[in-house]
C-alpha cells in the first residue's frame, strides 16, 4: 500500500512548514483567478491577480554541476515568500506566475501546489489556495484547513484537509469536495483516504496497522512501507507484512514532525537552525548526520537532502560519498519532485 504523508492530530499542528505570512500582491494581470465556489469547506474569498513572478536568472550559478541532480525544486523565497522553481539538471530557474506564500504543501509528483494565504485565524483555520504552476489561468479554489494540516494523494489529483468541528474533506482538484466522517490522515496508492484513530491507522473502516500506543504521525511510503510515530516517542517502520525497525526518539526530537524519505528508511528533523538526519535501519541506508538549516526536503530517490538556512539552499548527497552543492537563494519551504 502506497500513499502520501499522514499527519495526525495535535502532534503535527505546530510542525507544518513555517514561514513569514504575507498577502499576495495584485498587479497587472496575466490570468485572473476568481473566488472558489461555495462548498461546505468554507472557501477563502480572495481574488488575487496572477502576474509574472520574480524574473529568473538566465544562467545557472557559476560551477553548477549540470546533469548531477534530477527533477525540479520548488521553493518559497526566504526574503519575499515568492514561489520559485529550479530545473535541477541544468541549474536554471524557470519562469512562474506570481504565487506568494511562505507555507507550501506539495504532492510527490506533478505541477500542483497548495500555498498559505497568511496566518491562521483565532480558531486555528489556515487559509490556503490550490494552484497549478504549469497553468496559472486555472482557478482551483481557496479553502481553510484546521491547523494547516493538508495532505495530497500520490498522483496529485486529490487533496484533503480537516475543517471546522473536525470534519474532513476530500477534494478532487478542479471538482467538488466530498465530506469525510473524520479528519483525514493521508491517501493510499489507490487514492483511498486513510485515518488515524487511537492506536490504529485505518483505510476506510479497515485497520492496516495497530501500534502499541497512540499514533501521532505516520506516512505511507512509495515502496509499500509505513512509518508511524507512536506516542510521539518512537518510530516504527512496517514493510507491509512485518515490523522492520523501531527507533526511539530522544527528547529533543519528540514533538517535531519528521520528514520521511519516500521509502521511510530515514527521517529529517528540523530543529532550531539545525536539520538532523536519522537512519531508520534499512540496509544500505544513510548515516546519522546534521545540516545547518531550518527547512528541508528529500530528493525523490532518497539519495539527496536539500536544506536552507534562509540565506542559501544546499544540496547534500547522503548515500555513498558526501557531496555538497549550493544554490544562492534562501528558502522557508521546499519541495523536490521529479520532472
Amino acid at each position: 500500500m502506497i500513499g502520501a504523508v499522514v499527519v495526525i492530530g495535535g502532534f503535527a499542528l505546530a510542525d507544518a512548514i513555517r514561514g513569514k505570512p504575507r498577502a499576495e500582491r495584485p498587479s497587472l494581470t496575466v490570468g485572473a483567478e476568481t473566488t472558489a465556489q461555495p462548498t461546505p469547506t468554507i472557501p477563502v474569498q480572495t481574488t488575487p491577480s496572477r502576474v509574472l513572478g520574480p524574473k529568473p536568472q538566465p544562467q545557472a550559478p557559476p560551477g553548477w554541476p549540470e546533469g548531477e541532480l534530477d527533477g525540479t525544486l520548488t521553493l518559497a523565497d526566504a526574503q519575499t515568500c515568492d514561489v520559485r522553481q529550479i530545473g535541477l539538471a541544468g541549474g536554471r530557474e524557470r519562469p512562474l506566475a506570481q504565487y506568494v506564500g511562505c507555507q507550501m504543501w506539495a504532492p510527490p509528483v506533478g505541477p500542483r501546489l497548495a500555498y498559505g494565504l497568511g496566518p491562521s485565524s483565532a480558531d486555528g483555520l489556515q487559509p490556503f489556495r490550490i494552484a497549478d504552476l504549469a497553468n496559472p489561468r486555472l482557478e482551483l479554489g481557496g479553502y481553510r484547513a484546521l491547523f494547516g494540516v493538508i495532505v495530497w494523494s500520490p498522483d496529485g489529483q486529490h487533496i484533503a484537509w480537516c475543517g471546522r468541528r473536525r470534519t474532513g474533506f476530500d477534494l478532487e482538484v478542479g471538482g467538488p469536495a466530498t465530506q469525510l466522517p473524520r479528519c483525514p490522515a493521508g491517501y493510499t496508492r489507490d487514492n483511498e483516504v486513510a485515518y488515524a484513530v487511537g492506536n490504529k491507522v485505518l483505510v476506510g473502516d479497515r485497520a492496516v496497522f495497530t501500534a502499541n500506543g497512540g499514533v501521532t504521525y505516520a506516512k505511507f511510503g512509495l515502496d509499500g512501507s509505513l512509518a508511524v510515530v507512536v506516542d510521539g516517542k518512537r518510530i516504527e517502520r512496517w514493510d507491509g507484512s512485518s515490523l522492520t525497525s523501531t527507533t526511539e526518539l530522544t527528547p529533543s526530537f519528540q514533538g517535531i514532525t519528521p520528514i520521511f524519505s519516500n521509502d521511510n528508511c530515514a527521517a529529517l528533523f528540523p530543529l532550531s537552525q539545525v536539520v538532523q538526519l536519522r537512519d531508520l535501519g534499512c540496509p544500505h541506508g544513510v548515516t546519522n548526520r546534521s545540516f545547518a538549516g531550518d527547512t528541508a526536503a528529500w530528493s525523490p530517490d532518497g539519495e539527496w537532502v536539500v536544506t536552507s538556512n534562509g540565506v542559501e539552499t544546499e544540496f547534500h548527497h547522503v548515500v555513498g560519498s558526501h557531496r555538497e552543492i549550493t544554490w544562492p537563494v534562501g528558502a522557508v519551504a521546499l519541495a523536490w519532485r521529479p520532472d
